[in-house]
């Protein structure tokens, strides 16, 4: 494994979330990530710290809001506003093949999501709850909009990242 990987899982399981033994972690990953997300699993182990794993992809993602309802938006934050209230920590490594995939999405659509799953799973337990911290992954989609090679980016981007990730604390 790629030891940057390795470093910077590190530095975000002990340093930006603080991970105790015993406290409960959800990994969010979505599209890219994997090898990060692996040295995720494999040093919240070495915390202590009990990981839970999500993997979401954004072309499903984007499928499934399409023509999604209030009631299953309703549904799917019942399901995942449990999950995150037994979790002490967060960290979502958002890695999206295509930063625009979203962009037509209907924007009705868009507000059920926002309003009735984003919105009480994230801002009203996430947030105020949980010790959490958001990256985003060097991958192929954040490099173009770098204007750099997709290795030329990542090089970049792991070679500052554990310098710069904000320590969350809980309020």
């Amino acid at each position: 494994m790629d030891q940057r990987f390795v470093k910077l899982a590190h530095s975000l399981i002990n340093y930006s979330v603080r991970l105790q033994k015993g406290e409960k972690i959800l990994l969010e990953i979505t599209d890219d990530g994997i090898d990060l997300a692996k040295a995720l699993v494999e040093e919240t182990y070495k915390a202590g710290g009990v990981p839970f794993l999500t993997l979401k992809n954004s072309s499903l993602q984007r499928a499934l809001l399409m023509n999604c309802s209030k009631e299953q938006m309703e549904e799917n934050a019942a399901y995942e506003s449990k999950r995150m209230r037994d979790m002490v920590a967060y960290i979502s490594v958002r890695a999206s093949y295509n930063s625009t995939e979203l962009s037509d999405v209907p924007a009705e659509k868009m507000h059920l999501f926002q309003k009735y799953w984003s919105e009480p799973v994230h801002s009203k337990i996430r947030v105020p709850h949980t010790k959490w911290c958001i990256l985003r992954y060097p991958n192929g989609a954040m490099s173009q909009g770098a204007g750099m090679s997709t290795e030329a980016f990542e090089d970049f981007s792991l070679t500052f990242a554990p310098w710069i990730i904000p320590r969350w604390k809980r309020l």
